[in-house]
């Protein structure tokens, strides 16, 4: 569909705003740029560069007007506004050690959601008084944590990480704590909510999509079907019924999570890259090579 060339090493992060105007790419050079996709010309919006770093992780807010862009090595996350030109740096996360691997926003794009190397799940809110510090601090994961997400309502949010479980926790003001702990046979690469928030979808290295019944007290597996071999590290929901997913941008599989059948898979001309991004309706893809391009492709008609 189209090329973004112009990072000047491997790109490591990318994330599309929800409007689908924007598209946020990182590189391992300590750079992220902000590229125009909703009109038939992508372009070049602005860019962010920040000495002796680079950003691992890349999350877009509900408003499509912000960006936390999380960091490979001082542990912090910062938030960039996107109305403008040139994007303005915001708010700076702290407390976080070592690299953020995954960043979310609340659905009302109050809270931040970030985990990473430290093994411990963190949760900011941004706003008027904000001083930096984390709102709550959960630890418990025994490996680094690479999938984070928010129930619709925001009073729950997930975590997945190396250690081989996705962890379920009670957000609150006065105190947030564990809910459920997800055991699974390998790393979980993705989580996400289905709208309700009484279901959670896990992706898992041993290739397996699972949904858990999260309104048990010990949450069973209400389904499970085979997702990308090897796992499946990007997901959204396209509809109430469809899931979609990608692993590293060579290819894109349909589920109908009525039946958990796998409804359409598109093949991405080119094969692997170094990081990958879907737009929420899963139909455009963002694959980011290690030579520093950055390719749009569209992986679906247009939904129903």
């Amino acid at each position: 569909m189209a090329d973004l060339p112009g990072h000047a090493g491997g790109v490591v992060a990318a994330a599309f705003t929800p409007d689908r105007t924007l598209l946020v790419s990182t590189d391992i050079g300590g750079s992220a740029r902000v590229w125009v996709v909703g009109s038939s010309k992508p372009s070049l919006r602005g860019s962010v560069y920040k000495s002796g770093e680079h950003f691992r992780a890349a999350a877009t807010a509900p408003n499509s007007r912000t960006v936390a862009l999380g960091s490979g090595s001082s542990g912090l996350v910062r938030l960039f506004d996107l109305s403008e030109k040139a994007p303005t740096e915001g708010s700076s996360l702290r407390g976080a050690r070592g690299a953020v691997e995954a960043l979310a926003f609340s659905a009302d794009g109050k809270l931040v959601a970030g985990g990473g190397e430290d093994q411990t799940l963190r949760i900011w809110e941004p706003g008027p008084g904000f001083r930096g510090d984390a709102r709550a601090i959960l630890p418990g994961h025994a490996k680094p944590i690479g999938a984070v997400a928010f129930a619709p309502d925001g009073t729950t949010a997930a975590s997945g990480s190396r250690d081989g479980t996705a962890r379920v926790w009670t957000l609150s003001r006065i105190r947030s704590s564990p809910r459920a702990t997800l055991q699974h046979p390998a790393e979980v690469d993705a989580v996400a909510y289905l709208p309700d928030g009484k279901t959670l979808i896990t992706a898992c290295r041993d290739g397996r999509i699972r949904l858990w019944d999260l309104s048990a007290v010990s949450p069973p597996v209400r389904a499970e079907f085979a997702g990308h071999p090897g796992g499946t590290r990007h997901l959204v929901l396209a509809s109430a019924d469809l899931l979609v997913g990608t692993s590293d941008g060579s290819s894109v599989l349909n589920w109908d999570l009525r039946s958990g059948a796998l409804v359409a898979k598109w093949d991405v001309q080119g094969g692997a890259g170094t990081s990958a991004a879907l737009t929420p309706d899963g139909r455009y893809l963002a694959r980011g090579s290690a030579n520093g391009l950055v390719e749009l492709f569209r992986v679906a008609e247009k939904r129903v």
